[in-house]
């Protein structure tokens, strides 16, 4: 699409287009870009035009941004150290992404300090988080992907990507996992942990003073995933109905515990008992169809940290009750 010949009309209804696909659709800036034939710094200046003309408002509510009584409910019934809950009842959906990325974003960059280590997982709650970092050059850091690989529709939002992303804002220093997440053969897993590269990254974990990640849903279970298909045993699929989520590559039980699966015993990431050692274990994560999941990884001492909407903080409450 070339922007320079448009009529005034053309251009303002294309400006128009791209602040809905970006503000309201949560296409990110790299899909916007695909769709329109060009490149993402074109459509990042497009967005600031859509924003210096007026066609885009945004507005903060500071003051009534987080719901603290809700945030007192969730500590009361929970063992969490912290809990922020986002108020996002009237919002759209895409608006409820950027508040609470903007919220995790604040609290995490909050506690980044010279020397800290963060551990990194992947997806598109996660990507909202990093992507709202400000930039920060006097306190560099380690950034670590606490998990192998997995290919996402969105490139980047796969974890090498995050790291990579939350490291330049810091100008801090990245420690990849460079592993496939699963891998089926027991003996190549085991030689894969002891290569340099990886065991390096395992070393610098055993310091993470936080991790943040999201929370699978079973809509979402890497049993059910067919691109892990060939990792999945016939045991793995016979138990798949008892498993409720995952965390991390970790799939868990309905008590919310790693499942005795198959297909744990694959994962390359940061075991659970040093993830579960670490300080601030934060979760990101919302939606009625992870509450289940979400409450019971808080049980359970995977995470001690959450960062949530209303809707999502109301239902915990309620399970809890």
């Amino acid at each position: 699409m070339d922007f320079e010949r448009m009529t005034r009309q053309e251009r303002y209804d294309a400006l128009t287009e791209i602040a809905d696909m970006y503000y309201n659709q949560g296409k990110t800036q790299s899909e916007i870009a695909d769709y329109f034939n060009t490149n993402r710094f074109k459509v990042a200046k497009l967005l600031q035009d859509a924003r210096a003309e007026q066609i885009v408002e945004i507005r903060i509510n500071a003051s009534d941004g987080r719901n603290k009584s809700l945030e007192q409910e969730l500590m009361k019934h929970y063992p969490l150290n912290k809990a922020i809950v986002v108020n996002t009842q009237y919002s759209s959906y895409a608006d409820s992404c950027s508040q609470v990325g903007q919220a995790g974003a604040a609290y995490l960059d909050r506690l980044l300090t010279p020397g800290f280590v963060l551990g990194i997982s992947w997806g598109k709650t996660i990507q909202t988080v990093i992507n709202k970092l400000p930039q920060a050059i006097h306190t560099p850091l380690s950034v670590v992907q606490a998990a192998g690989h997995i290919s996402l529709s969105n490139p980047s939002a796969e974890s090498r990507e995050l790291v990579r992303a939350a490291a330049f804002s810091h100008f801090g220093n990245v420690y990849y996992m460079n592993t496939p997440l699963y891998v089926n053969d027991a003996e190549l897993r085991q030689r894969l942990l002891a290569e340099p590269d990886v065991y390096r990254t395992l070393c610098k974990a055993r310091e993470m003073n936080a991790f943040i990640t999201g929370i699978g849903s079973k809509s979402s279970l890497p049993l059910t995933n067919p691109a892990f298909r060939p990792y999945v045993s016939a045991r793995d699929g016979e138990l798949t109905e008892e498993c409720i989520g995952s965390i991390m590559g970790y799939v868990l039980d309905a008590r919310g515990q790693i499942a005795d699966l198959d297909l744990n015993r694959k994962v390359i990431a940061v075991p659970a008992e040093e993830l579960m050692a670490v300080s601030h274990r934060i979760a990101v994560a919302y939606g009625r169809h992870k509450v289940l999941v979400i409450g019971l990884a808080v049980r359970n001492g995977f995470v001690n940290e959450l960062i949530t909407d209303t809707e999502t903080a109301l239902l915990l409450s309620e399970m809890a009750g």
